[in-house]
């Protein structure tokens, strides 16, 4: 058994590439709302951590109609053109949820391909003790799933710190329109992703590498998520 230790230059790569995979799993989810949204008609652009959509063809009339009744809408009380503004109002509500689903779906089903992948490579990499390019490749892959754990622990910050739980978010919109509790999908998911990772340190990375991949992920995630989310993507993808 190899001794545990730091590898410096297993760090410097693991944390290019933890920085690089955080990029292309954040602007991929955004793709997975975008590819919804054009599937179903819609006017769609991606920016560097939103999705925008919209119906061009009815955007005028729906504008108009909150404009005008407003109040009227709210209450639920009758108004002109009542009939049309509802029917167009529930094909948005159910498209909107539609869009919504496909960032967690793009995500999860690619972590879910490279799962399948890395369990071809495990006992490859159990009879080597160690880890080549290719299955560096699917662990990264694998832990799209991450985001989910990531979601549900900033979530949960943001209640200490708000004192109040988010009502934006992915997961929680799509469980308050199931009518779920509303963190329900937020903390299933990532428990699924707190168990993919588990089995990522101790059934596939040696012994000999974890300490190096953990600090890794640490310092990569972090960074990729303050220069793609903070520093450079609002410049390159505003």
């Amino acid at each position: 058994m190899l001794p545990v230790k730091f590898d410096v230059k297993l760090f410097l790569f693991l944390s290019l590439a933890f920085t690089i995979f955080t990029i292309i799993g954040t602007v991929s989810h955004e793709f997975g709302h975008y590819a919804v949204a054009k599937s179903l008609g819609y006017t769609a652009s991606v920016s560097y951590g939103y999705t925008d959509w919209s119906d061009l063809k009815t955007k005028p009339f729906m504008d108009s109609m909150y404009k005008k009744y407003a109040v009227a809408s709210d209450v639920k009380s009758d108004f002109p053109e009542k009939e049309k503004f509802n029917t167009i109002q529930n094909k948005l509500d159910e498209d909107d949820y539609l869009i919504t689903l496909g960032g967690p779906v793009q995500t999860m089903l690619t972590g879910t391909i490279g799962l399948f992948l890395l369990f071809n490579q495990r006992r490859k990499v159990n009879a080597t003790n160690k880890i080549n390019l290719y299955q560096w490749f699917c662990i990264f892959l694998t832990m799209f799933w991450l985001r989910q754990l990531a979601n549900a622990a900033t979530w949960v910050m943001g209640y200490f710190i708000n004192g109040k739980f988010s009502t934006n978010g992915d997961e929680i919109i799509i469980a308050s329109s199931l009518n779920f509790p509303i963190g329900s999908i937020v903390f299933a998911t990532a428990v699924i992703a707190f168990s993919i990772l588990l089995f990522i340190i101790f059934k596939i990375v040696p012994l000999h590498k974890r300490i190096t991949f953990i600090l890794a992920g640490l310092f990569g995630g972090i960074f990729g998520y303050l220069f793609w989310l903070v520093w450079v993507g609002p410049i390159l993808m505003p």
